[in-house]
């Protein structure tokens, strides 16, 4: 059967779940990693012309206000003019459609630009777990990055920086207009002072970028131990750790309330300072050179300088919003930029980059397609390798699986087991050798790993439910099902009576995590998607560990009673589940043993 060569130290189970959590670092051919790429920036094209938009219309808007207030000046100087008094009105209106204009465009772009990231990230979440590539994201790391981080780097973005830039060059923009049309000395004699307000507001933005950072940091392990205590419920009533999860709960929560108001703190000392510090001056500034050039001044032209001094303090307006939109979007930016900067693993012929269907956590893959007949699964191993950085889990494994045969693999707990399969169902690549399942070939260097997971249904040991209906979740198997087809897999998995039994059938809500079925019901709902799938190669992962005796002997049933064109492979310890099988092998130190008597094991 094979030919032992080095041994082999225990197995390391993977977990790279889109969840993002952890994976031990695979080395070999097929874990080759690109280097991270610093700087990219996370938001689109289109995103970054909608704030270059937004920034032309504010200067459109301030254009049309200094139009409108040196109309209404030079008309309060001149006999009253009704054309003069329309002309004002139209260019105020002409403001207050830009400034609209720049409202609604800002908030659409912003919200249009969500999706494009949230959608980014998520590819890029799912790439990672589909490759095996190592981050240090947990499900309570990403949950705020997907969607407190996108929100606040997007109204920073789209509604925050056009309107910004565009504020800030508005004085420059006055004051030009004053020194070439009214006054050199005012004009331009003011504008050397308007470098105070961006150096300012960089100068706070040195000064208090690390309360940002701590206020996000907090946030995010807020967030984190709050999913923590949530999932893990039952967990801490069965041990009475109620009180002291809930005193973590509290100090974690006042560090994130203390870490909130310092930013806060900095914020209004920003606004005291520069609304009343850099506004005071530049409004004296303007004051006093008006009264010095009062004798080359006309009285309208004095009263266009004092009501264009309005438009100087602009810039001042963008401060209040400096940290909340600010400082929280630009740490959101890094953030979000470190975590699209990690890069799958290096994978060949399109492994990584091929659309990947349902799989993991008991869902069955599929397109929707029923395999051709010339697609029967026969399964090759040869010499197939596998190590996860620090030991090797599989040495030198040779395994061949004919059409229509049932394979049960036994060991030890951390022999390698789950990883076999985790091989056969194309979620590993191999570090040495081959796998191939019909005419689809993947080695260390090559394959599709795509194609190879099409080849087959998967059940896993601990089921995935998606919040919704039975039939939304069986539909992730074959999304054009019809209500026919999906009573008949559940019917073939022995679960249709329960199903009939429930008050709305196909369409009963499942609830979190599927909390409002049993375990049993919910791993032979899994087991009938794998059917609907229409594969006939079933890979099941110890599918009756977590369930109750009837369950585990319907499930058992179910299986005994598929037809010759369907091959399992199945992990188990279970007697009764390697009791169907034709053939039992061991995995043992790293290798494969024909089993002569399961029931030894």
């Amino acid at each position: 059967m094979t030919v032992a060569q080095r041994p082999s130290s225990r197995e390391g189970h993977p977990h790279s779940s889109p969840a993002g959590h952890a994976a031990r670092s695979t080395q070999g051919p097929s874990s080759r990693q690109r280097p991270r790429s610093r700087g990219a920036d996370p938001i689109s094209a289109p995103g970054r012309r909608a704030a270059l938009i937004a920034a032309c219309l504010r200067l459109a808007t301030i254009a049309a206000i200094i139009a409108g207030y040196v109309t209404a000046a030079h008309t309060s100087a001149a006999p009253l003019s009704t054309g003069h008094l329309w002309l004002a009105a139209g260019f105020f209106a002409l403001a207050a459609a830009c400034a609209l204009a720049e409202r609604v465009g800002s908030t659409g772009a912003a919200r249009a630009e969500e999706r494009r990231l949230r959608g980014r990230l998520l590819e890029r979440t799912f790439a990672l777990a589909r490759t095996g590539t190592p981050t240090p994201y947990t499900a309570g790391r990403l949950l705020p990055l997907l969607t407190d981080s996108v929100e606040r780097i997007t109204n920073y973005r789209q509604g925050y920086v056009g309107t910004t830039i565009g504020a800030l060059l508005a004085p420059f923009l006055t004051l030009a207009f004053i020194g070439i049309a009214i006054d050199p000395v005012i004009g331009f004699g003011v504008m050397a002072a308007l470098p105070l307000i961006p150096a300012g507001i960089g100068l706070f933005f040195r000064f208090f970028r690390r309360a940002s950072t701590e206020s996000r940091r907090a946030r995010d392990t807020l967030v984190d131990s709050y999913l923590d205590a949530i999932r893990n419920m039952t967990t801490i009533r069965l041990f009475n750790a109620g009180e002291r999860t809930e005193a973590d709960l509290a100090r974690r929560g006042e560090a994130n309330r203390r870490a909130i108001m310092r930013m806060l703190a900095g914020n209004q000392i920003v606004i005291i300072v520069m609304d009343g510090l850099v506004g005071l001056l530049l409004i004296c500034l303007t004051a006093g050179l008006t009264t010095a050039r009062a004798a080359h001044l006309a009285p309208w032209e004095a009263l266009a300088v004092a009501l264009l001094a309005v438009v100087l303090l602009e810039p001042l307006s963008q401060v209040a919003g400096f940290f909340y939109i600010g400082m929280g979007g630009r740490a959101a930016q890094k953030a979000i930029t470190r975590y699209l900067a990690i890069a799958p693993r290096i994978v060949h012929d399109g492994a990584a980059a091929a659309p990947s269907t349902v799989e993991d956590s008991g869902a069955a893959e599929s397109d929707g397609a029923t395999p051709p007949a010339s697609a029967a699964p026969l399964i090759t191993v040869t010499n197939a390798a596998v190590n996860y950085g620090r030991e090797e889990v599989l040495t030198s494994v040779n395994l061949r699986v004919a059409r229509g045969e049932r394979l049960a693999i036994v060991g030890v707990s951390g022999a390698g087991k789950s990883t076999l399969l985790a091989l056969l169902r194309g979620a590993l690549r191999p570090q040495a050798g081959s796998v191939q399942i019909g005419e689809v070939h993947v080695d260390a260097e090559s394959g599709d790993l795509a194609q190879l997971r099409a080849r087959s249904a998967v059940v896993a040991q601990t089921t995935w439910m998606f919040t919704g209906t039975i039939a939304d979740n069986l539909r992730l198997a074959r999304p054009d099902a019809t209500a026919e087809q999906m009573w008949e897999a559940l019917r073939r998995a022995q679960v249709d009576e329960d199903v009939a039994r429930m008050p709305e059938g196909l369409d009963t809500y499942l609830g979190e995590d599927s909390a409002l079925i049993s375990g049993g019901q919910a791993q032979r709902i899994s087991l009938a998607r794998a059917f609907l799938a229409g594969r006939t190669l079933l890979l099941l992962d110890e599918p009756t560990a977590q369930v109750d005796l009837e369950s585990e002997d319907r499930i058992c049933a179910a299986l005994a009673g598929l037809g010759p064109e369907y091959t399992l492979v199945m992990v188990t310890h279970r007697p009764a589940l390697a009791a169907l099988a034709d053939r039992v092998v061991r995995v043992r130190d790293g290798i494969l043993e024909e089993v002569s008597d399961v029931h030894a094991e």
